[in-house]
């Protein structure tokens, strides 16, 4: 009689990559090596998306070289799409997105598994501590201003969104499919989301090197990633605006009625073009306050219906 034991995994390690072929093969063996240390029991899944170049000849060698490590292939160059499929494939409860160039400090690994068991999400941030981010002054300058920009328009405390993440994978699913893949940002919203759920959540410091210059043309990152970040909370800018706009031409068009009274033996309004550019700020104010309602609204929709459907496709009722 043969009994099979089936030893469930320490960690699912989920590693996205797209055109690493100079780097893959080196920091792969280099992490399963650290793996093999801190947890024996683990998965390492690569999700190569789009790659032109060898990189999914080389995954699919080193998953056939090592029981330890599975390959997914996408056919589009697509973070959030691979890390989203690389979360629904892990078969551990806990699943760990590291960078295949290695520029974090392999301890997150170990401690987000340990905090794991109280926490729903583990946050590395580089942003915790002095002397923790070690990339050059053009790639955290932008950083800051982006995650400053975060805090303000969701109204969350994570001081880094872009880096290093662990989950509970039962937790995190239930929210996965609301956040669109085409999304520049997908990882902050992601984690935006996590906190409306209420998925109980933690910020750990993690030291980051910059082993290579960014993938991305700074101007042209910055200018993607802002876009993202507005468009997406385009519902509260607009009432922002809006609100700005009514309040400021109200109190113009009060300080001109009142000027009017006190003037009323002239005739009219002292200053005409004043008046109507107050009217004109009264109206465009409401209008884009009201638009911003709306789209907050139709948001809200969004959500409900995107929280229904991942009931329904997990089979809650």
């Amino acid at each position: 009689m043969i009994i099979e034991i089936h030893m469930e995994l320490d960690a699912s390690i989920l590693v996205p990559v797209h055109n690493e072929a100079s780097v893959l093969r080196e920091n792969a063996l280099k992490l399963r090596e650290y793996l093999m240390k801190v947890l024996p029991n683990h998965e390492i899944i690569f999700c190569e998306n789009g790659s032109t170049d060898e990189t999914a000849h080389i995954t699919k060698e080193l998953a056939n070289d090592f029981d330890d490590i599975e390959f997914l292939s996408l056919p589009e160059p697509n973070l959030a799409e691979a890390l989203r499929e690389g979360i629904k494939a892990a078969r551990s409860e806990k699943v760990v997105y590291y960078p295949i160039d290695l520029s974090v400090g392999l301890g997150f690994i170990p401690e987000s598994v340990s905090l794991l068991d109280k926490f729903d999400v583990v946050i590395g941030s580089k942003r915790l501590g002095a002397g923790l981010d070690g990339r050059s002054l053009a790639r955290k300058i932008p950083s800051g201003a982006y995650h400053g920009m975060v805090r303000r328009l969701y109204g969350v405390e994570f001081t880094d969104t872009t880096c290093v993440k662990a989950f509970r994978r039962s937790r995190i699913l239930k929210i996965i499919e609301r956040v669109p893949t085409a999304s520049r940002i997908y990882e902050t919203e992601l984690l935006v989301e996590a906190q409306r759920e209420g998925l109980n959540m933690i910020e750990v410091p993690v030291s980051v090197e910059e082993h290579r210059p960014s993938r991305e043309g700074l101007t042209k990152k910055i200018q993607r990633k802002t876009e993202d970040l507005l468009s997406a909370r385009l519902d509260l800018i607009s009432m922002y605006v809006g609100a700005v706009m009514f309040l400021v031409g109200m109190v113009v068009l009060a300080y001109l009625t009142i000027d009017k009274l006190l003037f009323a033996s002239q005739g009219g309004f002292l200053n005409p073009y004043s008046f109507l550019i107050s009217m004109l700020l009264v109206i465009s104010g409401f209008q884009i306050a009201t638009f911003g309602l709306l789209a907050n609204l139709i948001l809200q929709i969004r959500r409900e219906l995107a929280q229904a459907l991942g009931r329904k496709n997990s089979g809650v009722e």
